[in-house]
């Protein structure tokens, strides 16, 4: 690992959260929303999203989130065999993260989403008010970002 600039992914077929720690410090984050059935198409322009981020920052370490138990989705298998084919085209090492890994890390191993999200906004205060927007919602929407930042956030203490 260079110590320096880590992606974090929390790969969805529908939403896509991404943050970019440089240094440990964050510079960008966001949730990327890509509607509709799943198809080539759609894998294409999350993988294409993905390696345009990795050229803008110089991107050498890759972490990435993942469910405890994998989806017995065709979609999310492409998406992470995507993934895994993007970094190696790149000569990036991805390193995988589960939801418990995260809790475990952040959270003590207890708690919910919600508490690694408030865990997550407080080691980053600019995420602050994307916290209090989650809070409010009824279906999740930016934990996407929050576990991505968490994942970033793990590797780059092996960084």
């Amino acid at each position: 690992m260079n110590g320096g600039t880590i992606l974090g992914i929390d790969p969805g077929t529908r939403f896509t959260g991404i943050a970019v720690l440089r240094n440990r410090k964050l510079v960008e984050y966001q949730v990327k929303t890509y509607l509709g059935a799943w198809s080539p198409k759609k894998l294409q322009a999350i993988i294409i999203m993905l390696a345009a981020v990795i050229e803008r920052y110089g991107i050498r370490d890759v972490a990435v989130t993942v469910p405890d138990s994998l989806p017995d989705s065709l979609g999310f298998t492409q998406l992470i065999g995507s993934i895994n084919a993007l970094c190696d085209r790149k000569g990036i090492r991805p390193y995988y993260s589960t939801l418990s890994d995260l809790k475990a890390k952040y959270c003590g191993g207890k708690g919910n989403n919600k508490d690694l999200m408030a865990a997550i906004a407080l080691k980053y205060p600019e995420l602050v008010l994307e916290y209090r927007k989650e809070e409010k919602n009824k279906e999740g929407y930016y934990h996407k970002v929050f576990e991505a930042v968490a994942a970033a956030a793990l590797l780059s203490e092996f960084a």
